[in-house]
This record gives structure tokens, sequence and C-alpha cells, in this order.
């Protein structure tokens, strides 16, 4: 059974307006699915492709994280959230609507995913890892579990907690900062909002309590920023690098009104996605948890 779950949320597809209440109601029929996995992390062994019978199962519209890069509008999210769709929208903006996006590059061996939208914000900082200190606090700011959160930024916190070698690469790190589905491609921050990771998936707790008879709490992961670093240069983007600053101590609720501004869900679907059999008429989401486990 595998182990790692990717933290970006599959959704089935709903046609509807995008911009005030029908944007609303088109975002609950998007985001009330039972639960499905995209991306790596969703074979026999992590960041293998999905088994054929698998790969044959209904598509589903994805739902994940991003953040702005660049003056340019360069949005960066995680590959799996994106993968296999012909239409990603990046959105709410402030006024409810949605923008479509256009994809730029990928890499999924580091899964991310280069996007390029009409907007002008402040970009988010990029710290090379090599100035991150294990142990730094780590911020997570993204979209959880739409469905049963609401569709509003959320900010966890936790800590830096070491690397995570995978075949003899150090490219993911583990962080202690809550993931839920929905979070994939949203960035980790140190505390002044230089991001230092992207988030990527989260351990299968309950796989490695059938193996091991101890239930691991808490335990995420998220790609290193040096990776994405080297990926926006090969893209060309232009975008801010600097090392966090480690002498003024802020609070999560002040980082949070630093980034806020650039950090936005992003839905990945097909015109040709089922409608959403969960929604009725109305548009709201069917009462049903997702996958039908219930809620904690």
């Amino acid at each position: 059974m595998n182990r790692l779950l990717p933290a970006g949320r599959p959704v089935p597809h709903s046609l509807c307006g995008l911009s005030g209440r029908a944007g609303l109601a088109c975002l609950a029929a998007l985001l009330s699915a039972p639960l499905a996995l995209a991306g790596p992390g969703t074979g026999s062994a992590a960041g293998q492709p999905a088994p054929a019978a698998e790969a044959a199962a209904p598509r589903e519209t994805q739902q994940g994280t991003g953040f702005v890069v660049s003056r340019e509008g360069h949005v960066v999210t995680a590959y799996h959230v994106i993968k296999g769709k012909s239409e990603v929208m990046v959105g709410p903006m402030p006024n409810g609507r949605w923008k479509k996006a256009v994809v730029l590059r990928t890499d999924e061996s580091l899964d991310l995913a280069l996007l390029r939208i009409d907007l002008q914000v402040d970009p988010l900082p990029v710290s090379d890892w090599s100035d991150v200190p294990i142990g730094l606090e780590a911020l997570v700011v993204g979209y959880p579990l739409p469905k049963f959160q609401g569709l509003s930024r959320k900010v966890t916190q936790g800590i830096v907690n070491g690397d995570r070698k995978i075949g003899g690469v150090l490219g993911d790190f583990q962080l202690s900062a809550e993931v839920q589905k929905g979070n994939s491609g949203g960035p980790v921050l140190a505390p002044d909002g230089t991001v230092i990771g992207v988030v990527r998936a989260k351990l299968n707790a309950l796989s490695v309590a059938e193996k091991t008879r101890d239930l691991p709490q808490n335990v995420n992961y998220a790609l290193k920023s040096t990776p994405l670093i080297g990926f926006l240069k090969d893209a060309g983007v232009t975008f801010e690098q600097r090392a966090p600053d480690l002498a003024t101590v802020y609070r999560p609720f002040q980082t949070l009104r630093k980034v806020d501004k650039a950090i936005f869900a992003v839905i990945a679907r097909d015109p040709r996605d089922p409608p959403n059999p969960d929604v009725d008429r109305t548009g709201a989401p069917a009462a049903q948890p997702a996958g039908g486990s219930a809620m904690p």
C-alpha cells in the first residue's frame, strides 16, 4: 500500500459561471466529490505511475494551491495538480472572478508546473535552501479541503524537521506544519514570507500504522527551494532571490498579511470532465464526506 498521498485535491467538473454567486456555486460544484488521488504517489510505489486499472478510472477535476513569483504573473504550483488536464484556472481574484492560466513549463520529476496569468501583484521572494536552518519556523498557506473548510486561505505553522532522502537524493524536506488535500503546490514560508519550499505530499499515516502498529503524526513533505530556483531560472523567469530574515520575529498573522495577495487556488479540468453527481440543482455540495469516511 502506498504511504505517500499527494496533497492536491481531485474533484469532478461542473459547467457554470465563474463570477459572483454563480462563481461560488461553480466552485461548490467543482469541489464536492469523492476523494481520489492524482499525480505522483498514486502507484504501487511513491512517485510511480498508477496501475493501468487505476489510470482507466474516470478523469476528474483537480484542485491545489499556487503562488505568484514574478511581476509578470508567473505562478508556481505542483505538477500533479494540473497533470493530464487541458484547462487551468487560478483564483478567486479580489473581484471574485477566476483567470484562465497558460501552462508554460512542467517538470514531473520535481513535481513543478509554471503557469502565467494576467495579474500584477507583489510576488513572493524565494530563498536558497542553503540559507534555511533545520528547526526554522515554517508556515503553509493554501486552500485545504475547500469542500469542508470553505474557499479561503488557511495558514498552519510548524518547523522544518529535516531532510527526506530518497534513492540518495535530498530533494525534499520534512515539515510539521499541517498539510491537507488542496495544499499541493502551495508555498512553505519562512516567518518573513520568503518561500523555502513547495508542498508536495503527506505521509499516509494509516498505511504506516498497519505495518508498524505505530501511528505517525503530522509528517509532511515539501520540495526544497533550491530546485525551485533552478526551475525558474531555466524558464527565464525574473524573480527575487533572497535569504530569509532570521533576526526579526514575525507572528503568523503578520506573515499572512505579507503574502496573502500572492497565493491562489488552482483548478485543473477538461471540458469533457463528467458532471458532478454529488451536487444538487442549486449547486450546493452534497452532504457526504469525501471517500465516504467520517470527518474528524
